[in-house]
């Protein structure tokens, strides 16, 4: 009966246990030195694509130890500005700092990835997943390089260890690390590739969606981890459409709407009111 259950409870019959909301603490604050500045990003419209939006002075800065959020509507340059920042986009204008010094823009993933930049994209089964492979080779592709004897074989040995140590720590739930990633779970999909980008040991981690379409337990496993990270040092940044999670998991939240950015405000200092106002209209 609808009248005799409550959120929590709904929880509680699909997942077979209680899962706690996990927030962010924000009576501390949990920045440390400035890692990654983007100084007046901006992007022209594509001829070849009237729907790409245009992008103009974008700046914000992410601080280690810190989770900065990323709220906006569809298409107003969230996601873009995330994949300008990994070199995965074109950026006509802006500039790049990484610990003060000058890096780009950057013009490719490979010279995001050189810099200590990690993204799990949006779209994880078109973006991130390779859906035939196995789970071993998703997790473990870009760190090929120091799981290299001799520079051409694999060491099988450290693949492995390197496999089990994230399976553990993140709880993934897999048969083995043999079978297809496509066999898993969303959630379990999520945590590969998540695996995949801590494996990097990244300065900055960019989460695009990071809980859509997984279920209600495996997201609060999903916001340890990116609290976890942030606890290690790594500057965090979160995109999401969902205005409660971004408001739970974040430390600060940059504004975006049609292109540019309307504000940048204290998660514990906002409310949903405030960034509807700033994401419809432009100001609060």
């Amino acid at each position: 009966e609808v009248g005799e259950i409550d959120l929590r409870g709904m929880v509680r019959l699909m997942g077979g246990r209680d899962v706690e909301v996990l927030k962010r603490d924000t009576a501390t604050d949990h920045r440390g030195e400035l890692v990654l500045k983007a100084e007046g990003v901006s992007r022209a419209g594509s001829p070849t694509d009237p729907h790409a939006t245009v992008l103009c002075g974008l700046s914000v800065e992410v601080h280690a130890g810190e989770i900065l959020g990323f709220a906006g509507l569809v298409g107003a340059g969230r996601t873009e500005l995330a994949r300008i920042l990994f070199g995965a986009d074109r950026c006509d204008e802006g500039v790049l700092w990484m610990h003060g010094g000058r890096i780009g823009p950057l013009r490719s993933p490979k010279e995001g990835l050189k810099a200590g930049i990690a993204l799990v994209p949006e779209d994880r089964k078109q973006q991130g997943c390779f859906l035939t492979q196995s789970i071993r080779q998703n997790m473990t592709l870009p760190s090929l390089s120091r799981l290299s004897k001799w520079r051409f074989f694999v060491d099988e040995k450290a693949e492995t260890a390197m496999v089990e140590s994230f399976r553990a720590k993140l709880r993934i739930k897999m048969p083995n690390d043999k079978v297809a990633i496509s066999t898993l779970s969303g959630g379990n999909q999520q945590k590969v590739l998540l695996a995949r980008c801590m494996a990097l040991r990244p300065k900055v981690l960019i989460v695009d969606e990071p809980t859509r379409g997984i279920d209600v337990g495996a997201k609060s496993e999903v916001h340890q981890v990116l609290f976890d990270l942030a606890a290690e040092g790594v500057a965090v940044i979160v995109i999401s459409s969902e205005l409660p999670e971004v408001m739970a998991v974040s430390d600060r939240i940059a504004v975006f709407r049609e292109g540019r950015i309307t504000g940048v405000v204290n998660a514990r200092e906002t409310d949903e009111e405030q960034l509807m106002s700033l994401m419809a209209m432009g100001f609060a």
